[in-house]
């Protein structure tokens, strides 16, 4: 099996960004996480991408490895696993990227929509 070599090495603040896919769109927007239990917790996203998003929260439930739903209020949710957790600060993956039809993340991408 192989895999991607910047997955194999040690991953620090000062290496993080250049693992990524695809840049990150900078947004502070209102959105909720839902745990596996079905906790919902408001965040605000912080940045987003096709394959992920981070996320300021308070929420002490938010772990690394946790399987979550993210959402827009009102809007279907994105399944995603809690990739890094910083303090009040959280980096989750999308276990597949965002569809084309979700327009209003691609609105954030597109215009970093502020909420």
């Amino acid at each position: 099996m192989n895999a991607p070599i910047g997955r194999l090495y040690a991953t620090t603040p000062d290496n993080l960004d250049d693992r990524r896919r695809e840049t990150r769109h900078a947004t502070r927007f209102e959105a909720i996480i839902e745990t596996s239990q079905g906790r919902r917790h408001p965040v605000l996203l912080a940045d987003v991408s096709l394959h992920g998003c981070s996320v300021q929260t308070d929420a002490e439930t938010v772990r690394q490895g946790a399987f979550v739903s993210i959402g827009l209020y009102g809007e279907p949710m994105l399944p995603a696993i809690v990739r890094w957790v910083r303090g009040k600060a959280a980096g989750m993956e999308f276990l597949r990227s965002v569809p084309p039809d979700r327009t209003e993340w691609h609105e954030l991408m597109d215009f970093g929509l502020q909420g």
